[in-house]
């Protein structure tokens, strides 16, 4: 008997804090589908992301908000990233 995931991977990517435009594609078998909504000079380049379990999805989102945190404290900062 396969369990309903779906509500666990809501509560997960209602956790993703980032700039960066994520959807929740779908969630089949168990597996979740996120897609990335990227543009690169005016192109919509979409990445898609396929994550076989919740803990590999939460630590995706762990991994995103930590990159976005850093982001962050660059931008607030007084040192410049690059001395």
């Amino acid at each position: 008997m396969a369990l309903n995931l779906e509500p666990v991977y809501q509560e997960m990517f209602g956790k993703l804090k980032t700039r960066k435009k994520f959807v929740i594609r779908k969630v089949e078998n168990n597996v979740l589908t996120v897609e990335q909504d990227e543009e690169i000079c005016g192109q919509k380049e979409p990445k898609v992301f396929e994550f076989k379990s919740p803990r590999e999805f939460e630590a995706f989102v762990n991994e995103e908000n930590l990159f976005e945190k850093k982001i962050e404290q660059e931008l607030n900062g007084n040192q410049m990233p690059y001395r």
